[in-house]
């Protein structure tokens, strides 16, 4: 994320107290920005800020810090748990073939 003027940050932060904003921006960056669900989390607790993110997902400030810092990389089942405490988001895999077509009945 770029660098932005602290009180942009801070209204940004505050958006934050709505769970469904949190929800619709982490969908956007998987969804539209296509980052990976690590990546997305890690831009929502810079946007959101470590406090409040730790306290929302039950991590330590530490664990938070060294997840974004990409000192520590968690779990796709921590991922996953966290995605669903923190947004109400069920995470889904899928695989397709490179080749699939829909077709029309």
């Amino acid at each position: 994320m770029a660098n932005r003027h602290g009180s942009y940050n801070e209204v940004l932060a505050e958006k934050f107290n709505d769970k469904e904003y949190a929800r619709e921006f982490l969908l956007n960056l998987v969804n539209e920005e296509e980052l990976s669900l690590e990546d997305a989390i890690s831009e929502v607790i810079k946007a959101m800020s470590l406090t409040k993110f730790a306290k929302l997902s039950g991590q330590s400030i530490s664990q938070t810090s060294d997840f974004i810092s990409k000192r520590q990389r968690w779990s796709s089942d921590k991922l996953i748990k966290i995605t669903k405490k923190v947004f109400d988001l069920q995470v889904k895999l899928t695989i397709e073939s490179s080749d699939y077509k829909s077709k029309a009945s």
